[in-house]
This record gives structure tokens, sequence and C-alpha cells, in this order.
């Protein structure tokens, strides 16, 4: 073990705010971003529902959008670097969606390219490691950076992921698959759009630079699930069981629990019922199962943003003291099967 790693800070641009601090707010304030596309339309007709950026032209679309929302967000990550002098070569682990209508693994490598192009950053990004797996890749790769610095392969990086589902090709694929929220959709959800990074360092790396430290991450884990949505087939929540579990494996049940759960709950009945699997299983390691957040009741959909986005969330707590329990739990779920999980003590900040 190299030690703790440390969340020294975290950066963010969603519907509810174009930066971290406002974006934590919003949420906390039980502010909604959700509302309607200004021009694209339902197979019924009817404006489609979404949670949209407050500023970026909508008729943008593909890797400009993606990358439109990434700038800001990655700045925010990266402005502890300037007000500690030094600006030094990091990888970047990014999550970007699953392949589908509207984003495939081209516009993939064009965010990755667009994101290295971008000018007078406080980090020099090394080299952009994309996963392309949805909404649990934040995760994911945030276990991926986890385990490098731990075993002293890097000593920081930056962890990211971005989503739109503003394309038309998607919209219309979601709408055709019955999840865009509506009328006459029973299990489905609003599409929004966002961008979280966050920067990590291992211990010494935070200590020569004289940062001061969010939260720790304790743990990552990734599991798959092959009982999958849009199929036949009952989930009963066994990878995502088994993601949250090993992520709180280290933990010395009933003297050390979770005391808070945010993931990324959409209104389809199929996360619902998986979560409901889980928890039966999970009591011993999380106070209380039901007791979840889920800020997609408020920015929507954020998929393959999520993860450092409620990584964001649990540093803003942190750092306000509004925290509501010393260790929290991430989880997110992707279409694919991907299930990941993730535990921070929220309460390290020095």
């Amino acid at each position: 073990m190299y030690g703790p790693v440390h969340v020294v800070a975290a950066g963010a641009r969603t519907p509810v705010g174009l930066h971290a601090p406002a974006s934590a707010a919003a949420l906390r304030a039980g502010i909604s971003g959700m509302g309607r596309h200004p021009f694209m339309v339902d197979h019924l007709g009817d404006p489609m529902p979404g949670a949209i950026d407050a500023v970026i032209d909508p008729g943008l679309f593909g890797p400009d959008r993606f990358l439109a929302l990434t700038e800001s967000a990655l700045r925010e990550a990266c402005a502890p670097l300037c007000e500690a002098g030094f600006r030094p070569r990091l990888p970047l682990y990014l999550a970007l969606p699953e392949p589908r209508p509207g984003f495939g693994e081209d516009d993939a490598q064009a965010v990755a390219a667009g994101i290295v192009r971008i000018e007078r950053l406080p980090a020099n990004i090394s080299e952009v490691r994309v996963s392309t797996e949805g909404h649990a890749a934040g995760l994911l790769v945030l276990a991926s950076a986890l385990e490098q610095i731990r075993s002293g392969a890097i000593e920081a990086c930056l962890v990211g992921g971005v989503e739109s589902y503003f394309h038309p090709d998607t919209m219309e694929w979601l709408d055709d698959n019955r999840q865009l929220a509506g009328a006459d959709a029973r299990s489905a959800f609003v599409p929004g759009e966002g961008a979280g990074f966050c920067l990590l360092m291992g211990e010494p790396a935070r200590e020569r630079g004289g940062l001061r430290a969010r939260v720790r991450v304790l743990a990552a884990a990734v599991a798959r699930e092959t009982k999958l949505i849009k199929t036949e087939d009952v989930c009963l929540g066994e990878g995502l069981t088994a993601a949250v579990r090993a992520a709180a494996a280290r933990l010395a049940p009933p003297t050390e629990t979770v005391g808070e759960v945010i993931c990324d709950l959409n209104g389809e009945r199929y996360r619902g019922e998986e979560w409901g699997f889980a928890c039966l299983r999970l009591g011993r390691y999380i106070a209380d199962p039901t007791a979840y957040r889920s800020p997609a009741d408020l920015w929507g959909d954020l998929g393959a943003a999520s993860g450092p986005l409620f990584v964001m969330l649990a540093c803003q707590a942190a750092e306000r003291g509004y925290a509501k329990a010393s260790r929290t739990m991430l989880w997110a779920s992707s279409e694919g099967g991907l299930r990941a999980a993730a535990l921070l003590e929220t309460t390290a900040a020095t």
C-alpha cells in the first residue's frame, strides 16, 4: 500500500451550475435544472425533456459540445496547481458514453484529442486514457487511478467524465426505446449533460505541493452484471452487490459502516429494482440503504459524468461542513453491464 490517496480538488459543470460550488448548492437547495429541449420533439410531437446547460448553444452537437462542457470543469479541478505555483505532467483518466447512435469511437477519440489541445491549462496533460463504458465508467477510471497511485506508478492524476445526450440521433434512440420521461413512458429518465473532474494525489505529492485534502479515496471496485436492461432477463443485482461489497470490504461492521450513499438512480424501474435487491444483501455495510441521494432527480441523468460529479458532491459537503457521515459510498450502473463503486472518507479535510 503506497499510502492515502487524496482528492485535492474537484470541478464541475452541470445543468444547475457552471462550477462545483454552484452545482452542489443548487442540488442541496432542491433546485431543478430540468426542462424541455428548445427544438427537438419526440414521436408524439412534444418537446423532448432535458436538463440542458444554461450557456452552450443548443445547436452545438458532437465532440464540440463535449469539449465545451469539459473545459471549465477541468480548469476548476486544476486551479489549486496555480495557487501552488507548479505545472506538473499528469495523466487524465476520462470516462465517456458507451457507443450509441450519435456517439461512437471516433467521437471519443476526438474528445480526447481536443482535451489535449486546450490551451493554458494549469496542468500539462501527458496522456488521456479513455473508457467508453457509460454511467459506471467514471468510477472505473477512479479505480484505475487509485491502483496506479497506490502502486507508485504515478504520484498524481486527473480523473473525469463528460456526457451529453443532446445529439438528434441519441435523443431519437432514447425515444425509440421509451427511455425519455414523458406521458407514455412508465420507466424512463430526463437526459442531461455535464462534466466533472477531480485532481487526485498520493500523500507525498500532496505534501510537496502544500495542497489541502478534501477527501480520501479509501477503495474502489468494479464488477459485471449479466442480466441487462432492455432484455427479458430479471436482474437480481448480483453485479452491483459485488461492486459495493468489494468497495466496502475494508470496513468492520457494525462499528464501521457507510453513512451516505450517492448513486445514479434515474427513474428507470430496472435501476431501482437492481438497487433494491442489492440492499437486501448489503445491510451490514450501510447504515440505511434506502437513504440514498440521487442527483438525477434534479440535474437529469448525467451518464458518464456521474462518478466524478458524485466525488465533487462529497468534496463540497466535506469542505463546507454539511457531510452527513464520515464515509460515503458512490455507485453507478452502465447499460452494458459494468457496475462500479467507490468508498470515500469525507471528513479528512486538513
